[in-house]
């Protein structure tokens, strides 16, 4: 449940992203703008695993534990960005990533589609 009646960029939900065929529910960072959030009834997101064998790359961003409330250590996916109807966020929000954290993933999304 949104608190402000609709997701926020930076905020960290559960999500299960039927576009990708993973079952499996996972953190994830709303990262399209406010406006784009309040009037459409998908968000765009960036998945996080805890998954940390790869480690950080450009497009892979290592995100601490405690973050936006993301409960380890995680590498937020910036080279899978997916629509998700706002009905699938779960459980409301866990919390508000901080602005120099959103900015590392913005970069991550802007060199995996090749804008430097």
């Amino acid at each position: 449940m949104m608190t402000q009646g609709y997701p926020r960029q930076g905020e960290i939900y559960l999500a299960t992203l039927r576009s990708i065929a993973d079952t499996k529910k996972r953190p994830v960072v709303v990262v399209s703008i406010n406006v784009r959030n309040k009037l459409s009834r998908t968000v765009l997101v960036v998945p996080f695993t805890s998954d940390l064998n790869t480690g950080e790359t450009p497009t892979r961003i290592l995100i601490l534990a405690g973050e936006g409330g993301l409960e380890v250590d995680s590498l937020a996916i910036c080279d899978n960005i997916s629509p998700v109807q706002k009905s699938y966020l779960e459980r409301g929000s866990y919390g508000q990533m901080s602005t120099e954290s959103l900015e590392r993933i913005q970069r991550g999304i802007q060199i995996a589609i090749g804008i430097f």
